[in-house]
């Protein structure tokens, strides 16, 4: 009779670890997915880390990572040199006051847009790293210029 309780257990564990198999390779599927679809809008150097810490996360998590909306580097540059006078390019990337400044003096007579046309693809990278860290959680990040 205690053979049959062994059994069990060892079935039970047997079932326990095929579900959290299970859950891995949907966690590992779906956060490659997201890095794949993402990897030009992401700072280069972050993606290793972004999938680690990705890879911890709950399954809620990881929805409301899938859910978020990168926003494209080609796009942001577009707009940067259509509208980088009007800091437009800066609003969107949440630095309201900077906008706003941009917008007042025009781009800060062309200087501050014609810096911005160089660094757009670098801060909108920056921000969407900052869009999915925050989603996880982490406060320890700092958000560097």
């Amino acid at each position: 009779m205690t053979n049959n309780f062994n059994v069990k257990n060892s079935f039970e564990t047997d079932e326990e670890r095929l579900e959290k198999e299970q859950l891995r390779r949907q966690k590992t599927a779906l956060v490659d997915r997201f890095l794949v679809m993402n990897q030009n809008d992401l700072p280069d150097d972050k993606i290793p880390m972004l999938r680690e810490n990705m890879l911890h996360c709950s399954m809620r998590k990881l929805a409301e990572i899938q859910s978020l909306t990168c926003r494209r580097v080609e796009n942001m540059q577009f707009i940067s040199f259509m509208l980088g006078w009007t800091g437009v390019d800066r609003m969107l990337l949440g630095e309201v006051g900077i906008g706003l400044l941009k917008l007042c003096t025009f781009g800060c007579c062309g200087v501050l847009m014609i810096y911005d046309w160089l660094m757009m693809p670098y801060k909108t990278r920056y921000y969407n790293y900052i869009e999915v860290m925050s989603v996880m959680d982490y406060d320890d990040y700092e958000y560097h210029n």
